[in-house]
C-alpha cells in the first residue's frame, strides 16, 4: 500500500468531528486511484472489504472510522 501523497489528507483520519470522507479522499488514503474505487464500489458497494460506501443521492461518502480500522489508525480522541 503506497503512502498517501497530500499529508493534510491523513490529517482528516485525525480529526474527531469527521464522520465521513469523499470518495475521493478515501482512495488517496488506502493508495488507490479514484477510477478503481469507483469500481470497487460499482460492483461490490465498498471501497475495499470492511470499508463500506454510503451513497446519498450521486454522492459516494466513506465513514472514517472503516478507514481508521483498515488503516490501523486508533480512533482521535475529542478535546
Amino acid at each position: 500500500m503506497s503512502q498517501p501523497r497530500n499529508t493534510t489528507t491523513t490529517a482528516v483520519l485525525h480529526d474527531p468531528e469527521l464522520l465521513t470522507v469523499s470518495l475521493t479522499t478515501a482512495a488517496e488514503l488506502v493508495g488507490v486511484a479514484k477510477s478503481t474505487a469507483s469500481a470497487n464500489v460499482k460492483a461490490t458497494g465498498e471501497l475495499m472489504p470492511g470499508v463500506p460506501v454510503l451513497r446519498i443521492g450521486r454522492r459516494c461518502l466513506v465513514p472514517t472510522r472503516h478507514l481508521r480500522v483498515v488503516l490501523g489508525i486508533p480512533e482521535p480522541t475529542g478535546n
